[in-house]
C-alpha cells in the first residue's frame, strides 16, 4: 500500500531511548488477557541497541512477528499432536 501526502514530511529515526519504549510498549513484561497472564523477560536495553536505524514502523512489525512466533509453534505442535 502506498502513503500519499500532498507534502513530504521528514520525520528522524527513533532515538535510542525511543526504541526502548517502543518495544516495552509492545513486548510488555506482563501481558494480560482474561485469565491468562504472560510473562516475557528481554533486556530491552540491548534490543533497543541491535535495532538502530529502525523506523517506528518497522519496530512495530518486528514486535509483532516477535510476539507471533511462539503462538505458531504452538499452533504446529497442535497440529502435528492431531495427525
Amino acid at each position: 500500500m502506498l502513503r500519499r501526502l500532498e507534502k513530504r514530511i521528514l520525520v528522524d529515526l527513533p532515538s535510542r531511548e525511543a526504541r526502548q519504549a517502543m518495544i516495552h510498549h509492545w513486548l510488555p513484561p506482563v501481558s494480560k488477557s482474561r485469565a491468562l497472564e504472560l510473562r516475557t523477560e528481554l533486556d530491552y536495553s540491548v534490543l533497543s541497541r541491535e535495532t538502530e536505524g529502525y523506523s517506528g514502523s518497522d519496530i512495530k512489525l518486528v514486535c509483532r512477528e516477535a510476539a507471533m512466533r511462539p503462538v505458531r509453534k504452538i499452533f504446529s505442535a497442535l497440529e502435528n499432536h492431531q495427525s
